[in-house]
């Protein structure tokens, strides 16, 4: 499992690749131990350093016999691809950029896990005066070509300052590179400031040359801090970046592959979290680091900025977290306005057991845009007395604004802790959209 996680750190926004197929007799159903051959497992993802871990500890091979599977690795160059021609069944990917799968009907993507949040940060030089993205109008930034981490980037401009962050935005001068040149772009001077890779920067960042700011948060930080009302709410409900994506045909047939794998994935990451410092020192390649003092940068930036999951396993407050963004950048025009919500699996747990599986609208996810939360008080009593009538197990304490199913505790909450630039409408604002 852990597999393609560090890969996706590496990577960029996007990560690492997982395929994963069955042999002709898997049937997921079972002990697999019992079959005569082992489900075969394709697993297709970029260089990564946990994955590096679980082959050099031997866990993979304890792995593959205590569960009778056989994993057989690749490493494509286009990871998407390979998942799309059917040589791979899942892939570890930006979750954001799951809705492309969209396009090729042939492949039905599922969500099992979570490996990463957003850790790409806003850097500028040492001499510039910008402090936020909102100094930086117009000015050039450079990007990586990643979707998801634009994506991210363009509900954060929207919410906080109501800009237009898109590669054919007016407000700014975006420009697509690789991810590994972007620090590099800003130093010589090319472009004003980069989203860029932590790992891919340390050098300017560790002597100072190459600024952070929003005193070095990611873009998963601001995105919760925007969402759920100040700065306490940052490590809390991430969107998810790099995640663990199945064929749905596969999912359904291998159960106990899909468990198993995640197991070993969960496996993987628990190690990291407990001593991220020496898998950084151990694989520094994987962070593109090779001094001594930029690996022990490195090491205690993870320290405080880690974006390493500390569980693979999704929840439901997450997946309505990650559905609500989706919701949010269709409304902005970000993602076509028929894009689909992806299938986000919260019914997995370790171990192989499976909780019941909750709809969406079980989780009470039918999380409003941002701007169409403006709403007469009839209109809010009209949604009252349309509420459940008992409250899920699942539901989240801090819900995204806009979600339907909330109490009136939870709507004077919201009213507390709004995002910056929606929803603080004036009275008469309210009255003339009361009046439309």
């Amino acid at each position: 499992m852990a597999v393609a996680a560090l890969a996706a750190a590496c990577a960029g926004g996007g990560g690492g690749v997982v395929s994963v197929s069955a042999g002709s007799n898997a049937t997921g159903a079972g002990d697999p131990a019992a079959e005569a051959a082992p489900t075969v497992i394709r697993l297709a993802l970029t260089p990564d350093p946990i994955w590096q871990w679980l082959e050099d500890s031997g866990t993979r091979a304890a792995w593959e016999q205590a569960n009778n599977i056989q994993l057989e690795v690749g490493y494509p160059f286009d990871q998407f691809a390979s998942f799309v021609s059917g040589h791979a069944d899942a892939v570890i990917i930006n979750a954001l950029d799951v809705p492309k799968f969209a396009q090729q009907p042939d492949r039905a993507p599922v969500v099992i896990g979570k490996y990463t949040s957003d850790r790409t940060i806003l850097a500028v030089r040492r001499t510039s005066r910008a402090e936020s993205l909102e100094d930086l109008v117009e000015r050039r930034i450079a990007v990586e070509n990643s979707l998801g981490s634009m994506l991210l980037w363009g509900l954060i401009a929207e919410i906080r300052y109501e800009l237009d962050f898109a590669l054919d935005s007016a407000d700014f001068d975006l420009v697509t590179v690789n991810p590994a040149s972007l620090a590099d772009l800003v130093m010589r001077g090319d472009v004003d400031a980069c989203i860029c890779l932590p790992e891919f920067s340390v050098p300017y960042l560790a002597d100072g040359r190459l600024r952070p700011l929003y005193d070095g948060r990611s873009a998963a930080n601001l995105y919760s801090a925007s969402i759920f009302g100040g700065e306490q709410y940052e490590h809390e409900l991430k969107t998810i970046a790099d995640a663990l994506v199945l064929d749905a045909d596969w999912h359904d047939a291998n159960l106990h592959a899909v468990d198993a794998l995640l197991d070993l994935w969960d496996e993987g990451v628990t190690e990291w979290n407990r001593d991220s410092a020496r898998i950084v020192s151990d694989y520094p390649h994987h962070f593109s680091v090779e001094s001594d003092a930029d690996i022990a940068w490195l090491t205690d930036y993870v320290a405080t900025h880690d974006w390493i999951v500390p569980s693979v396993y999704i929840t439901p407050e997450e997946a309505k977290t990650h559905h609500y963004a989706i919701d949010r950048l269709k409304s902005l025009g970000l993602l076509p306005a028929d894009t689909a919500r992806p299938d986000l699996h919260d019914f997995h747990s370790p171990h192989g057991s499976h909780s019941t599986h909750v709809s969406e609208h079980e989780h009470g996810s039918e999380p409003e845009p941002h701007g169409s939360e403006h709403e007469s008080e009839a209109e809010h009593e009209h949604e009252a007395e349309h509420e459940h009538e008992a409250e899920h197990e699942h539901g989240s304490e801090h819900e995204p604004h806009g979600s339907e199913h909330e109490s009136e505790a939870e709507h004077e909450h919201e009213a507390e802790h709004e995002p910056h630039g929606s929803e603080h409408e004036s009275e008469a604002e309210h009255e003339h959209e009361a009046e439309g």
